[in-house]
């Protein structure tokens, strides 16, 4: 059996990633990162091999990829030059990356993956991910879209890795206080502020699917993030002091919950008339469900691979992850007229 190499392997969700393939009878498991240090610690730990990848050091790259038939990427590519090198050996490619230039560059090699044999799957998490997947399910049997919202919940009590936080950060713009919206997450939540974001499902789903008018937006769970506290997080999260801050007291205190919920809701017409479809998943530890759900697409994707570079949904569908999700304590609910 061909083995798996995590890249980013001893980081926040590559560790839970490699923990989950692990217990689920994964043999010839591999993690890396460019440090040696914590690469051969955290590989102890887990009791797997490891290696050393510097994703800027090409001369780094082949020796990791001896054995291997699947790479799982945790952390944003700079470029599209290493997931070009394990495509071209005809390998599986995995990527968490919630950046849509990130997707769109891997999304470019599809004519190499095709033509070396080739498989990238791309949106693996909650959101992308989950969010897709939901996302195609609601508006399943619409002959036209209305809308598609996306909400995603993050609890700001949970265990965020720094590169997550900062990413959040990242992708935090000012906004005017009529983009601020309330949303109900999960089947009996109370309403919570949430603001425009930049996760990539929407681009995706408007670019691969075709799909109008979709929106993804965020909220944290917490109760000090009011409307005007979220306006005040997006004016001022460039500044250097209060990533600091953030990071800081996210590691000592506990400024919310655990909370990981995400909230599609579709508007259009079938043949019937109007469809409006409200579905919702609520959990715990985003980095534990992105973890979940990339440890099964390494699971399953032998068995579903064709040469390409694919998105999550454009491989399954939300029902073939449900039964996992459930098992793991994560509660799925739908409504709506379908």
């Amino acid at each position: 059996m061909a083995g798996i190499l995590i890249i980013g392997g001893y980081g926040h969700v590559g560790h839970q990633i490699a923990a989950q393939l692990l217990r689920a009878g994964q043999a010839g498991l591999r993690i890396a990162g460019r440090d040696a240090g914590r690469s051969a610690a955290m590989a102890r730990r887990l009791g797997c091999d490891w290696t050393i990848v510097d994703m800027d050091n090409p001369a780094s790259w082949g020796a990791a990829l001896v054995g291997m038939g699947t790479v799982l990427v945790c952390s944003d590519v700079g470029t599209a030059d290493f997931p070009a090198h394990v495509l071209e050996r005809g390998l599986f490619y995995i990527d968490i990356s919630a950046t849509d230039a990130v997707l769109r560059g891997i999304e470019a090699l599809d004519p190499l993956a095709r033509a070396q044999g080739g498989c990238a799957v791309l949106s693996v998490g909650l959101a992308p991910g989950l969010s897709n997947l939901m996302a195609r399910a609601a508006v399943a049997g619409m002959a036209r879209i209305d809308a598609v919202t996306i909400g995603v919940l993050l609890g700001l009590g949970d265990a965020h890795g720094p590169a997550a936080v900062n990413w959040t950060l990242d992708n935090m713009h000012p906004v005017p206080s009529g983009a601020v919206q309330m949303l109900g997450f999960g089947p009996q939540s109370r309403p919570v502020p949430t603001m425009p974001f930049a996760f990539a499902d929407q681009h995706v789903l408007a670019r691969r699917q075709g799909m109008a008018n979709v929106t993804t937006r965020l909220g944290l769970d917490s109760p000090l993030i009011t409307r005007g506290a979220l306006r005040m997080l997006a004016r001022m999260a460039g500044r250097p002091w209060v990533r600091r801050l953030l990071c800081r007291s996210m590691a000592r205190f506990r400024l919310g919950s655990d909370r990981a919920s995400l909230v599609v809701t579709a508007a259009g017409h079938g043949a019937d008339g109007p469809m409006h479809r409200r579905l919702t998943l609520d959990g715990r530890a985003e980095a534990a469900i992105t973890a979940l759900v990339a440890a099964r697409v390494a699971q399953m994707l032998p068995g579903k691979a064709r040469p390409g570079v694919w998105h999550i949904d454009e491989i399954w569908q939300f029902s073939d992850f449900a039964p996992a999700l459930t098992q793991a304590g994560i509660t799925l609910g739908g409504q709506g007229r379908s």
